[in-house]
């Protein structure tokens, strides 16, 4: 039993993608939070193209903001990244970025790097699909095994991963893998969509939850939270109630917000913050 904290809270900068990375980290000091969940896509990190030096002042940046890395998070939905391709030009270049994405991790000094199974053809069987994302899966957990880093597998929508898009597709995946370094992130808006719940999570994977995302929808749509109508107040709580102190990431993925990121992101910290019963930035007790 316990209850989140705000220490656990760490945005992602996927909705600054119109402002630099450097204006939404200084927004997040000037909110007082601590940590954050650092998306790897252009412009704020191209990960094709940084060098590890590149890396490093990213680094020290965020370090000096005093901020801590949650977890690194690869763009692997809207670009042509897919570890389960069938074109094998696609599926190496592919697994060679999330090669990468995990020195890039190793630099930054985070312990967790997310990653997403890909997907077949919606026309095919998928299990061609499944073996070529499994397999890949697995080189990845054994470069990540030896930096000593985390993976955590997040379960997509299925529109996004006719492969690993809800609870027992990313158990079987997990347990085909069985590699200790590999375990789930849990999207709330996939969870409800897929008609799971955090209660089945934590159940059936025991331990092996290792990050979240707690997004808003209705129940798509990955919205600032308090727009859609998922129930936030009653995630936050259960994650309490269970334990949980792993990082909590904020997801909002919807271009409509993109111009007007600090709005969205202070309407989404005051919506935690209203749950666990907290007012203002510096999260005094109401």
């Amino acid at each position: 039993m316990g209850t989140v904290t705000m220490s656990q809270i760490a945005p992602m900068n996927i909705h600054y993608v119109l402002y630099p990375l450097d204006y939404f980290l200084d927004k997040l000091v000037s909110l007082e939070l601590q940590a954050v969940e650092l998306w790897g896509g252009s412009p704020h990190v191209p990960i094709e193209d940084l060098k590890l030096s590149d890396v490093s002042r990213l680094r020290r940046g965020i370090e000096a903001r005093g901020l801590t890395i949650a977890c690194f998070t690869p763009e692997t939905c809207v670009y042509p990244i897919n570890i389960a391709a069938e074109d094998e030009t696609l599926r190496r270049r592919s697994i060679a970025y999330a090669l990468k994405s995990l020195d890039i991790a190793s630099e930054l000094g985070t312990g967790l790097m997310q990653i997403v199974a890909g997907r077949g053809y919606y026309d095919k069987p998928t299990d061609d699909a499944w073996k070529r994302s499994r397999d890949a899966i697995e080189l990845i957990a054994r470069k990540a095994e030896t930096l000593g880093i985390h993976l955590t597998m997040e379960p997509l929508l299925y529109h996004e991963s006719n492969l690993v898009h809800n609870l027992q597709t990313a158990k079987r995946m997990m347990q085909e893998i069985g590699s200790p370094h590999l375990g789930c992130n849990v999207d709330t808006v996939p969870m409800v969509v897929a008609g799971d719940s955090l209660a089945a999570y934590f159940s059936e994977l025991a331990g092996r939850v290792n990050h979240i995302h707690l997004c808003d929808g209705s129940p798509q749509g990955h919205v600032p939270l308090g727009s859609g109508n998922l129930p936030i107040a009653s995630f936050l709580e259960e994650l309490g109630e269970r334990g949980y102190q792993g990082y909590i990431g904020l997801e909002t993925c919807g271009v409509k917000h993109y111009l007007e990121p600090d709005r969205h992101l202070e309407q989404s910290i005051g919506t935690i913050r209203q749950a666990l019963g907290l007012q203002g930035p510096e999260g005094r007790k109401v």
